[in-house]
């Protein structure tokens, strides 16, 4: 014979069973139909339907449309330039104004012109040189050793030259052989030279001089036919205008 369960046995059951029950998830009984079982049990799991939220009664909605708003539009960049951004349009160019006795050639004065007015002003300090030394010879009445004589003979025409040249070039623009030779002093742009500007020639002109003369020899490589003292001051002689004195 099987033994009957204790009563304290069956209490124990009976609260595990609570338990359980308690633990397991809410069980939905769907209506029975007719063909159905009467004593089946169907676990149904919950569901998890996600929708948009409603919006609020006092919010507008959007407008619908297919265009995309800016801030959604992705940013593309625009494709390089052509050729690297070169056009084929022709470039301005400023004309660049020419310096006259550098860019333009200068209507000098004949080299012929030029000879002869040094002739003639060279003939006046040669006869003043002369007239000096004569005077001398007269007052003194000795004659110096032979060196001396000769740097005389050189120095005092000098002296006569540079003299000559500054009181005539700076205070009257021309010299007699200038005059006779139709010759007049100006500028490389054309205009009339002032005072200060001869007197800058005139020592410029002595620079040429003291420099074993090469500063007048610069003519003959010149491609105007100009001196040391004619580039630096930017003077130089022309022929004379009409109605000019």
């Amino acid at each position: 014979m099987r033994e009957q369960p204790s009563a304290a046995a069956e209490a124990e059951a009976q609260s595990r069973q609570a338990s359980a029950a308690e633990a397991a998830p809410a069980v939905r009984h769907p209506a029975r139909s007719s063909g159905g079982h009467a004593g089946g049990k169907i676990i149904e799991f919950p569901g998890f339907a996600w929708g948009p939220p409603v919006p609020p009664p006092d919010q507008l909605a959007e407008p619908v449309g297919g265009r995309p708003r800016i801030l959604d539009v992705p940013e593309v960049e625009p494709p390089p330039p052509a050729l690297g951004g070169i056009t084929i349009d022709g470039v301005e160019r400023k004309e660049v104004e020419k310096r006259a006795g550098i860019d333009i050639p200068l209507q000098s004065a004949r080299f012929g012109s030029r000879v002869m007015a040094a002739v003639v002003d060279g003939v006046i300090i040669a006869v003043a040189s002369a007239l000096f030394g004569y005077i001398f010879w007269k007052v003194a009445a000795v004659r110096p050793p032979l060196i001396q004589m000769v740097g005389l003979a050189v120095g005092i025409p000098g002296v006569f030259w540079a003299a000559y040249q500054y009181l005539l070039i700076v205070y009257a623009a021309s010299t007699p052989g200038l005059r006779i030779a139709g010759l007049e002093l100006g500028r490389f742009d054309g205009t009339s030279t002032n005072r200060s500007l001869r007197r800058w020639r005139v020592l410029a002109a002595w620079l040429s001089a003291v420099s074993l003369g090469m500063g007048y020899l610069w003519v003959f490589l010149d491609e105007d036919a100009l001196c040391w003292h004619d580039r630096i001051t930017h003077t130089y002689f022309a022929p004379k205008k009409p109605g000019t004195p």
